[in-house]
């Protein structure tokens, strides 16, 4: 039997895990394709023992044949990754994410435009990455933990759901259900509203010069306090109103997966969380959150906040950006959300947001807002009204 060939497109914890997972089995053929292809050994070590790799490369040309490509880095590098591999994607391939934030499924229409007919390219997301996992040495061993008891995953081809969910229960040796659409999981409650209001919670009167010592800077979660929690759940309920202002309008369309941030992190993770009374404890207890760090850079004399960081350049430009749009739309106010993009933007050198809070429509290539793609209605967004706009020019 002639094994599948798949490539794990990116370098970060998911893509490592991705490859430990998928590379114990004789009939998967992994690749890797990555910008640092000379920092990866020929195995790599994740659940018990090394996994063998076919080919790692920087060259997407040199994966010809492969039915599966999955992404496993940042929602802001999704677009750059899938643009690099289009062309060496052959037909009745499969093309998608670990975690479909960020807006996928429009960046996938934009970049395969017509292929996705003519040669049968179907996209896919999933609702959650497979596990806990942590990268222990870069391109050699990661740590994998907890993998989730079922997967859920977005497809824009429901005739071909029975091949790819096959596939990717091979991979992962986890059940996997459909999700019912994509926006689901662009706007299910997680990193891109987590990260803003934690970090504006501890850095909210930090000026950009301040320099820390690398113990005052508080952990992620374990350190989680009210205030983050206030600011948090502000957000949180934000995209709650989203939600209810479509099922207003559209009450047959299923939202069901947009649950709140509390609850989603308790099932998610289970009785990894210890005391699930109320949003600061639910991050504070969950074992899955431990010892993760708040993103820092050495300088002179201490650390700094890392403004280079994902936490700012996902999370913003592709997470509470891609809120925004949705809100103008829908004639919502979002003072939690504008006040995140006006901080955030302040150390990224953007203006995303204006003084009149509203998006900065001139900036709006530079996010994963739906607008960008010519989805300027929520007709346009839910499929029920024709686009203008050609995906494939973008």
């Amino acid at each position: 039997m002639i094994p599948t060939s798949i490539v794990v497109c990116g370098g970060g914890n998911g893509s490592h895990a991705t490859v430990a997972s998928a590379g114990r089995f004789e009939n998967i053929q992994v690749n890797v394709f990555t910008r640092k292809p000379q920092d990866w050994k020929q195995e790599i070590v994740g659940l018990t023992k090394g996994r063998k790799i076919n080919k790692v490369s920087n060259n997407p040309q040199d994966f010809p044949g492969a039915k599966l490509w999955i992404i496993g880095g940042p929602a802001h590098v999704h677009h750059e990754i899938l643009q690099k591999i289009a062309p060496f994607v052959t037909k009745d391939s499969f093309v998608g994410t670990l975690f479909a934030q960020g807006g996928f499924e429009w960046m996938c229409r934009s970049v395969f435009g017509d292929r996705i007919k003519t040669d049968n390219i179907t996209y896919f997301g999933l609702y959650n990455i497979p596990w806990l996992c942590k990268i222990f040495k870069y391109g050699e061993s990661v740590r994998i933990i907890g993998p989730k008891t079922k997967l859920q995953c977005a497809i824009s081809n429901l005739n071909r759901k029975e091949e790819l969910f096959l596939l990717l229960e091979n991979m992962f040796q986890i059940p996997v259900l459909q999700a019912p659409n994509f926006l689901t999981l662009t706007l299910t409650p997680s990193n891109q509203i987590i990260h803003p209001a934690r970090v504006y919670a501890v850095f909210r009167n930090w000026d950009g010069k301040q320099v820390y010592q690398p113990n005052e800077v508080p952990t992620f979660y374990e350190d989680f306090d009210d205030f983050s929690a206030y600011m948090l759940q502000i957000l949180d309920d934000e995209i709650q109103a989203i939600k209810r202002e479509i099922l207003k309008r559209y009450p047959h369309f299923n939202l069901d997966l947009i649950i709140p941030i509390k609850e989603r992190i308790i099932q998610q993770y289970g009785d990894q969380v210890k005391d699930k009374s109320n949003l600061k404890t639910v991050f504070r207890t969950n074992a899955g959150y431990a010892t993760i760090q708040i993103p820092t850079k050495p300088v002179q004399g201490g650390v700094q906040l890392n403004t280079e960081a994902r936490i700012f350049w996902e999370d913003i430009p592709y997470g509470l950006c891609i809120l925004k749009d949705l809100s103008e739309m829908l004639g919502l106010q979002t003072p939690g959300t504008d006040k995140m993009i006006e901080w955030h933007q302040k150390f990224m050198n953007k203006e995303y947001i204006q003084k009149n809070s509203k998006l900065n429509r001139t900036l709006l290539k530079e996010t994963g807002a739906p607008s960008k793609y010519g989805l300027d209605t929520l007709e346009k967004v839910l499929g029920l009204q024709e686009v203008t706009q050609q995906f494939s020019k973008l």
